[in-house]
């Protein structure tokens, strides 16, 4: 489900770091430190994307037509410590490939993790393990050059309400005095949902809500279940500012990247099907960036390393209708 794939690489370690307190998202560096980057504001409706450490390249991320980039992902443990992917190096040269193009990197904490969540259940509900988790972030964020962190928990459930909302607490009073973001991945379902309390969310910036994987055919991710996902948020009390509609850049069942479908038959590209494959090809992710702008903050793609690098490129089709020409 969700954000979802291979764990890869990781590293063991902390950051290190203080910084000054510049207004919320404006620097693109560690804040106060030589060389920081100020970046233009994002604008009010948001193009977030993720990016796997162990797939694509670096090179080959459509920047200008992005405004944050998620680094997925960081494994947090259940004492609070956070491993980083490998090779770290890669995380400086995205933080630097994307401040040069005026986008937002952040880092991922989380994923699906073949549904094992007992690590963010461990650390949240104890202080020591809360106050280790937002410690580590905060010193990646000022280590890397970061404009924020991504909570990507699948799922908190209504017994890990406290320690969610008290986990988020700690981190944003980490970040948001160093104007860093915090966001989290929010399920398509209501039972994924229930731990995140309407507290919580005065603390974060962004609900990614990956509204995919509904179903192993063709209730993958249908328009419908992205406007019902969306309205769950909504119904929560969650500003539609906030809310960030997510899509998918791969197919169910298989997980074949929206790349190889399009690279086997180029009209997949105008398609929801191709044999037994369901995915979303332009049209459809056309309307739900329509849907977006209208009733939410932003559009959101996992993953940007499925994407074809062509005419057919679906982040190019979500650039397109949000920036229609005069």
């Amino acid at each position: 489900m969700a954000a979802c794939g291979p764990l890869g690489g990781v590293e063991d370690g902390a950051g290190a770091g203080a910084g000054g307190q510049p207004a919320l998202g404006a620097t693109g560096g560690a804040a106060g430190s030589a060389g920081a980057v100020v970046l233009p504001e994002p604008p009010a409706f948001k193009v977030v994307g993720y990016q796997p450490s162990w797939a694509g390249s670096l090179a080959n991320i459509q920047f200008d037509k992005l405004n944050y980039v998620n680094y997925a992902f960081a494994i947090e443990a259940a004492d609070g410590s956070v491993a980083l992917p490998q090779p770290t190096r890669a995380l400086l040269d995205l933080s630097s490939r994307a401040h040069a193009a005026g986008v937002r990197v952040l880092l991922s904490v989380g994923g699906w993790n073949d549904g094992n969540d007992s690590a963010f259940n461990s650390l949240s509900a104890s202080p020591e393990g809360r106050a280790k988790f937002a410690t580590t972030l905060d010193g990646y964020v000022d280590q890397f050059q970061l404009d924020g962190i991504d909570v990507d928990w699948e799922f908190p459930g209504p017994d890990s309400a406290v320690g969610f909302t008290a986990m988020i607490r700690e981190l944003s009073a980490k970040l948001r005095p160093k104007g860093k973001l915090l966001t989290i991945a929010g399920a398509a379902f209501r039972d994924g949902a229930a731990g995140v309390t309407p507290e919580s969310m005065q603390y974060i910036d962004l609900v990614n809500i990956m509204a995919y994987d509904g179903d192993n055919g063709a209730g993958h991710s249908p328009f419908g279940f992205a406007q019902s996902a969306l309205q769950l948020w909504l119904d929560k009390g969650v500003p539609a500012a906030k809310c960030i509609v997510g899509v998918p850049f791969y197919s169910q069942p298989g997980y074949t990247p929206y790349s190889a479908l399009v690279t086997q038959n180029p009209q997949a590209a105008n398609q929801d099907q191709l044999d037994k494959q369901f995915y979303n090809g332009i049209p459809t992710v056309q309307a739900k960036t329509t849907l977006a702008m209208t009733s939410a903050g932003g559009i959101m793609a996992w993953d940007l390393s499925q994407d074809a690098r062509s005419e057919l490129s679906l982040l190019s089709a979500i650039y397109l209708k949000s920036h229609p020409s005069p």
